[in-house]
């Protein structure tokens, strides 16, 4: 009986712990320029604003146009400003700042809770 509730208490840890925003996946991807990991966290297209290119896309294109802005801005730092936790309706924001080459830009991601995860709807990109 008591490896049921065990079973049952990691199930539920488990499920609490996925709705969280993945905040480590982009720090990570920003600072390490990694655009396949930032643009993995959305569904099926990415409203998308860089410089240079404004738009919802496909993530395979998505991800062509990221690498490209971090070919123009490499290995720059990347702070995190805000942090929002999710609203009953699901969507949550977190905002940060990526600098690179002397630049400093906002980034601003926009998730949306889908029935069973959270997906990065848009990324906005735009210099400060």
């Amino acid at each position: 009986m008591n490896g049921i509730y065990s079973l049952l208490s990691a199930l539920l840890i488990s499920l609490s712990l996925s709705s969280d925003l993945p905040y480590a996946t982009i720090q990570r991807g920003m600072e390490t320029n990694d655009a396949h990991a930032i643009v993995g966290l959305g569904k099926d297209k990415i409203v998308l604003q860089v410089p240079g290119s404004d738009g919802a896309y496909p993530l395979s294109q998505a991800e062509m146009i990221l690498n490209s802005f971090f070919q123009k801005n490499p290995r720059g730092t990347f702070v995190f400003r805000y942090k929002n936790t999710k609203s009953v309706e699901g969507n949550a924001t977190a905002i940060g700042s990526y600098v690179a080459k002397g630049n400093s830009y906002r980034a601003t991601f926009q998730f949306r809770s889908g029935k069973y995860e959270t997906k990065l709807e848009s990324l906005s990109i735009v210099k400060e």
